[in-house]
């Protein structure tokens, strides 16, 4: 769920973008029916999950939710990332966060 964050790794590459967007619901080996850069999006969007998920400050984070939200303290943990992100967008990117959303869904049109 923290689609922000992986727009933002996918490092300026139309295509490497629609891969990492899609990542979740392109399953096993199904990547391979991709173009190249889509291939490489998708498998970004596989190492930055693995990555969140399996360290140790993201599970205490989702710790915190986990009575109120169950399985889904993940999500809910996702999506606060992305709202940090946004919020102090400047930090991390010289683009400003309107032209960033601007190119982001001009990728998909």
């Amino acid at each position: 769920m923290n689609y922000l964050a992986h727009a933002y790794l996918s490092g300026g590459s139309d295509e490497v973008l629609i891969g990492n967007f899609i990542g979740d619901s392109v399953k096993g080996k199904q990547y391979l029916n991709y173009r190249a850069q889509v291939q490489e999006g998708i498998l970004i969007h596989r190492q930055i999950d693995f990555f969140t998920d399996n360290h140790a400050l993201v599970k205490q984070c989702a710790g915190h939710f986990r009575q109120a939200y169950g399985r889904y303290s993940g999500i809910v943990t996702d999506v606060i990332f992305d709202h940090f992100l946004a919020k102090y967008w400047e930090t991390w990117s010289v683009i400003p966060f309107p032209e960033f959303v601007r190119l982001f869904i001009q990728s998909f049109f």
